[in-house]
């Protein structure tokens, strides 16, 4: 082989690394500070997200907006000492009641919870959480089988670090989660 064609295999193999190597940068720079891929860890929010599920955290969502009732959002509970799934019911500033009647209330007004299986029944201790500045009130779809903030209280924006956006595993549940 001549030296004239090693310059040329060195080229293009030098060519292949410099590419893979910034695909590389890009795609851990994206896994950082953009998306994330996560696995849904427990029960709390079936059926809307399934034990096992594979989904996507939109890091920077709450960068650019704020966040809203009926997100779904990933967070680190600070009782559990790991990252969970839960869905927001209380923004800042509002007041959570829980009554006999077994019905969320935010500011005496009862939640409409379309998301909700209407074969299930939670079941509340009767008790309220007034929420302060950038707290947010979360709780799994599954209510009777969920630690959310009636159990660790009210999360502030610092332990939330995304919005799931799409559940991509099993291909059979690939969807916009609702």
């Amino acid at each position: 082989m001549s030296l004239k064609n090693k310059k040329n295999i060195f080229k293009e193999l030098l060519g292949y690394i410099i590419v893979a190597a910034i695909a590389a940068v890009i795609s851990i720079t994206l896994r950082i500070f953009v998306i994330e891929p996560f696995i849904v860890p427990t029960p709390s929010m079936s059926p809307t997200l399934l034990v096992g599920d594979k989904v996507i955290v939109n890091k920077l969502e709450y960068k650019f907006t704020s966040v809203k009732r009926g997100d779904i959002v990933a967070i680190y509970s600070p009782l559990e000492k790991k990252n969970l799934v839960k869905r927001v019911i209380g923004l800042s500033g509002e007041t959570i009641s829980f009554s006999e009647d077994d019905f969320v209330y935010i500011d005496g007004k009862k939640l409409a919870e379309p998301y909700l299986p209407e074969s299930d029944i939670p079941a509340y201790d009767v008790k309220t959480y007034k929420l302060g500045s950038n707290e947010f009130f979360v709780m799994g779809d599954n209510r009777n089988n969920s630690a959310d903030s009636r159990v660790f209280g009210p999360i502030s924006i610092d332990k939330i670090f995304g919005k799931v956006i799409f559940i991509y595993g099993p291909f059979s549940r690939a969807s916009k989660p609702t």
